[in-house]
């Protein structure tokens, strides 16, 4: 008989079962967690959690010290399903506030602190990476602790928000840095973290000044030499932190690092070493100071680089110099084997110079490591570096210079994405002008080695790229047989995917059932396709599991996040013929949500959700169930009214400035998604003639919400217009596509060309945006984009609307793997495919439908009116 091995999902799992046996808990899996139920322990929305840090290969014996002791307590827990995934969950890739988690603890309040020394107690002694957002109970065990949600309010982590007792709102998203909220009071006794942090000294010299990057390997700062009074670069490796299967961790590529910047010494273009240190167990390497910003930031903050066809940045003397610097590293016996935009830093000037060395090739040694679209070799098992290997890693750097876009990574040919790679550059800059920096980007991507070397070999020598004989990549044409097409093979492929979902049990409670990323969405979307085969069957069977799902209890009253929407998909599911759906008892008042007020989350959206729950009962005919959900939107729009009119936006815990965009203004968590909700409720009690008569106030507040909504409009487009402007202003969620689809509604609604107008500025203004956009999907992406495009079309009647819908989706295909007409689209993540609606492919396959069939319902909108007597 075959072992089993040692520290696989297996070996935990089956070690687990043996461990709990005879105890009255539960053992669960999914892709990342082996999870641990206690039937006894009430679940609070937020609490005192622990965290067991570990190294892969001690986890399976931190296993069995840890769960004998969970046994003792009434609480739940989650475990790293094997050594693999904690090796990568360790490496950050999924998340930097995760490294470090190799198990998670959600204990009651009281057991806090004893349970916490206990579980130090018998890991005294063990290591494991840092978990960079909690405090540690004791300095010599790997067991840490922080407050935080124990269940979901929000589309995703980033929207993870906690309600204190006195109603106050705090940030619940795990960072790499530790927050208290106010209410909470430190189980071990430690004191309320200061605001700010006191200057501090590295290795008793380096007086750290600002940041330049957070990873959760080590920050990099910017810091002063207190003996030289040189500006410096301080680059940090955290003890452990993404440690490889050979036990390298970050420590052991900073050492590497040095030793690659050793053979480099005094050669222009890379920083020089000043000094190596350590400060506790981690490590320091300090460097010259090369310049203010790198090239991403550059393109984030002035735009993309215009080619070569117009005054200004000109990219091919940025390659020139590139190139310049990396035949001298070459020429030492060094391949960088990590050239991105990140690692290109820029000084005051406009010269460039190249960082961040730790996976460098040192004539025959290299650690493992890349960044997918960039590095054409991840693992040296792939062969010894190749000088060549960094002119692939040059031109998809100045792919990025050209479009703010990285290469297309999703098809597992790598020749497939290098040719939608230079589609999207072509849609980006098209035209006979830009031919020469197409050109130029398609010989340095080339699969041929000999082809990069020659491209190479002409920009050293200031010569043009020869016209090649076959035709350069071009997004595809769109049409209806080519529509026809990709919605049938989208529709097959989202079969199988709904048979996945819902899964066991997500990262989240809940979330897997969901309208934004789970069943409820996937099933909403696949309702619209029942003429496809096995739609029906799958759709039924998807609607069975949801009912019957053990986490739908621990779901908020939201729509896209929440209990409203799942509703809405398993009534929907259940009225098909032959749809035969055990439905659960729904409260026949709004279930709690969040105090966002919001579309994706709050009052709003759950307000839409109950608005679509009353027209379809009126529709089936049952209108005492139809007037309930009228009366439960009814009391969302009076918890609206009832908040401060500046407390309307979403302006809580908000994102990073280079993705807020139109945040506070937007349709998911501002102001757009709020008086779009308002208008409809107002709209359904008008002209359905129901009792009560409509409440003026509701009717007046959507109105001052929408006036002031579009006199901000003419600035947020001028704003989204600069060529700096945040990544995100053309989407759907905080962006010009959802305030131009309210818009549009409310004109037409209201028959008022001037609303009309302005949301047709930002509907022409997201089509000129759409080259630039990386994601496909309609949350932050393309498919947002499109959806106003039609709406536009649908609203003017004009075929230059329907066109650009059109443009929308022949860039979608471009950003896409698999085959024009069998794409592979790509998720959030740009390299995974998951079939969701707010960020997968049946967000996607909406668009798609609502274009083929010239209209068309979209997802969770409520109508522009209501029925008569609905």
């Amino acid at each position: 008989m075959r072992s089993i091995p040692h520290g696989s999902a297996q070996d935990l799992r089956t070690r687990l079962e043996a461990l709990v046996a005879g105890h009255a808990r539960r053992c669960s899996a999914d892709d990342v967690w082996l999870h641990l139920f206690d039937p006894n322990m009430p679940v609070p929305d937020h609490g005192w959690k622990l965290h067991v840090s570990a190294r892969p290969e001690d986890f399976p014996e931190t296993l069995d010290l840890v769960v004998p002791v969970l046994l003792r307590y009434r609480c739940l827990a989650k475990f790293a399903v094997s050594a693999t995934v904690l090796e990568e969950l360790n490496s950050g890739v999924r998340d930097p506030a995760v490294v470090g988690k190799a198990a998670t603890v959600y204990p009651r309040e009281q057991d806090v602190p004893v349970l916490g020394r206990e579980l130090a107690d018998v890991l005294v002694g063990r290591a494991g990476p840092r978990v960079l957002g909690d405090r540690r109970v004791r300095p010599d065990a790997p067991v840490y602790y922080r407050y935080g949600p124990f269940r979901a309010t929000g589309s995703g982590a980033a929207d993870l928000v906690m309600t204190g007792p006195d109603g106050q709102r705090f940030p619940g998203r795990a960072s790499i840095r530790y927050r208290q909220p106010p209410w909470a009071a430190d189980p071990f006794g430690a004191a309320v973290p200061a605001p700010g942090r006191a200057a501090r000294l590295v290795g008793g010299r380096y007086r750290l000044t600002s940041g330049i990057a957070r990873s959760p390997h080590g920050n990099v700062y910017r810091a002063l030499d207190t003996t030289t009074g040189e500006r410096v670069v301080v680059k940090q490796a955290r003890a452990y932190a993404g440690e490889d299967g050979d036990g390298v961790d970050a420590r052991g590529r900073l050492r590497h690092e040095r030793a690659v910047l050793a053979a480099l010494a005094d050669l222009d273009g890379v920083p020089r070493v000043v000094d190596h240190v350590r400060h506790g167990e981690d490590e320091y390497l300090v460097t010259t100071d090369c310049g203010p910003a790198d090239l991403r930031r550059d393109v984030l903050t002035h735009g993309p680089y215009p080619g070569d066809a117009r005054p200004g940045r000109r990219v091919s003397a940025l390659a020139r110099r590139l190139l310049t610097v990396l035949d001298a590293m070459h020429a030492r016996g060094v391949v960088m084997c990590d050239l991105k935009p990140g690692n290109v830093v820029l000084d005051t000037d406009g010269t460039c110079r190249l960082v961040d060395f730790g996976i460098s090739a040192l004539r025959a040694h290299r650690p493992a490591g890349g960044t997918p679209g960039y590095t054409l070799a991840v693992d040296p098992a792939d062969g010894p570096a190749d000088p060549a290997d960094d002119l692939y890693a040059l031109g998809a750097t100045l792919h990025y210079a050209l479009t703010g876009m990285d290469p297309v990574i999703v098809d597992p040919d790598r020749a497939v994405d290098r040719d939608r790679t230079l589609a999207c550059l072509a849609a980006a800059l098209p035209g006979a002008a830009h031919r020469p920096v197409r050109a130029l980007v398609a010989g340095l991507l080339s699969l041929d080695r000999e082809e990069r070397l020659a491209c190479a070999r002409r920009l050293r020598a200031g010569l043009p790229e020869p016209a090649h004989g076959r035709r350069s990549p071009t997004p595809p044409r769109v049409d209806a047989d080519l529509l026809d097409d990709v919605i049938a093979h989208t529709v097959a492929g989202c079969v199988p995917a709904a048979a996945a979902l819902p899964a066991a049990s997500g990262a989240r409670p809940g979330s897997t059932l969901t309208v934004y990323a789970g069943a409820a969405g996937v099933g909403l979307e696949l309702l619209h396709h029942l003429d496809h085969p096995g739609v029906a069957e799958a759709v039924t069977e998807l609607a069975r599991r949801t009912a019957t799902h053990p986490e739908l209890d621990a779901l908020s009253g939201a729509l896209y996040t929440g209990r409203t929407g799942v509703e809405l998909f398993l009534r929907a599911a259940a009225a098909q013929p032959g749809g035969v759906v055990p439905l659960p008892v729904f409260p026949p008042d709004p279930l709690p949500y969040d105090d966002t007020g919001d579309q994706i989350g709050g009052a709003a959206g759950t307000g839409t959700g109950h608005l679509l729950l009353a027209r379809q009962a009126h529709a089936a005919g049952r209108i005492e169930q139809a007037a309930r959900h009228l009366a439960a939107a009814d009391s969302c729009a009076k918890a609206l009214l009832e908040r401060p009119r500046d407390a309307w936006p979403g302006t809580d815990d908000l994102p990073p400035a280079s993705s807020r965009a139109a945040y506070a203004h937007g349709y998911a968590h501002g102001e757009a998604g709020i008086v779009h909700f308002l208008h409809a409720c107002h709209d359904t009690r008008t002209r359905a003639g129901t009792n009560p008569v409509p409440d003026p106030e509701v009717g007046l507040a959507a109105r001052e919400g929408l006036d002031r909504l579009a006199a901000h409009t003419p600035e947020l487009l001028a704003e989204a217009a600069r060529p700096g402007a945040a990544r995100h202003f053309a989407s759907w969620c905080r962006g010009m596509a959802g305030i131009g689809t309210v818009l549009l509604a409310a004109g037409a609604r209201e028959q008022e060309p001037e609303l009309v107008e302005l949301g047709l500025r930002c509907a022409r203004l997201c089509h000129s945006l759409a080259p630039r956009m990386s994601l496909v999907s309609q949350c932050c992406g393309l498919s947002g984009v499109g959806e106003l495009l039609v709406d536009a079309a649908l609203v003017t009647g004009d075929d230059e609307h329907w066109r650009a819908a059109e443009d929308v989706v022949s860039l979608i295909l471009a950003r896409s793997g698999g085959t024009t007409r069998r794409p592979l689209f790509p998720d959030n993540t740009l390299a995974g495919t998951d079939p969701g609606w707010a960020g997968g492919g049946t967000g996607v396959l909406s668009l798609l439908r609502r274009l083929r069939d010239r209209g068309g319902e979209r997802l969770c909108a409520p109508p522009p009116r209501a029925a008569s007597g609905s």
